[in-house]
């Protein structure tokens, strides 16, 4: 007889995991049913119960690179059925979640910052108070501000062991693009237009 395979109430051993990914908002829950699940946007995920959502993000990076941006914003939320009333139930278990702490983003470019500023900038309260000037406006720049307020490091940091997965539960996850990305898109628009016009009909000088 084959052995049994792991399950989610087994602490020693990796389980299978099926998560759902879809662009926000979240889908209808009647969407679980075994006869319209949708089967495009299942990943099946052997994870164990240390795993936190911040690397389950990453393992669904690691399964499909489109999934996300490093600091796209995924949002979990786990789906069971309830036996009683014969319907899913879903319980929100984690927002704002990103693959990368935007503090290593953030800290990454400070030390690129203070690479160029050595040998450059004498070591006084005014250097260093531009170069923190500096570092907040690049953020500014990048549009880095606009995450702030939506990403939860608490969150990142949820274990599965801390969701109660039962057998048979499954993940549901959507993700809302970097906020910056579009910002970023927005400045080279903006800086493109700030160019001269070519004129194609022009002729050559040769």
């Amino acid at each position: 007889m084959g052995a049994q395979p792991p399950s989610s109430g087994d602490d020693a051993t990796p389980f299978l995991l099926r998560v759902y990914v879809k662009p926000a908002p979240f889908r209808p829950l009647d969407d679980f049913h075994p006869d319209v699940r949708p089967v495009r946007d299942e990943f099946k995920l052997y994870v164990w119960k240390t795993n936190t959502l911040r690397e389950v993000a990453q393992m669904l990076y690691d399964a499909d690179p489109t999934v996300s941006t490093p600091l796209a914003l995924h949002a979990f939320r786990r789906i069971r059925w309830n036996h009683r009333l014969r319907h899913f139930d879903a319980k929100p278990v984690g927002v704002g979640v990103t693959r990368v702490p935007l503090d290593s983003v953030s800290s990454l470019l400070s030390d690129l910052d203070s690479a160029d500023q050595d040998g450059m900038d004498l070591d006084t309260p005014e250097s260093k108070h531009n170069r923190n000037t500096s570092s907040a406006t690049t953020s500014k720049l990048l549009g880095w501000d606009l995450l702030n307020d939506e990403i939860d490091e608490s969150a990142a940091a949820i274990t599965l062991a801390e969701i109660n997965l039962a057998d048979g539960d499954l993940l549901d996850c959507v993700v809302k693009p970097d906020p910056s990305l579009a910002m970023a898109s927005k400045q080279a628009r903006s800086t493109g237009r700030d160019r001269a016009p070519v004129d194609r009909f022009s002729h050559s000088r040769r």
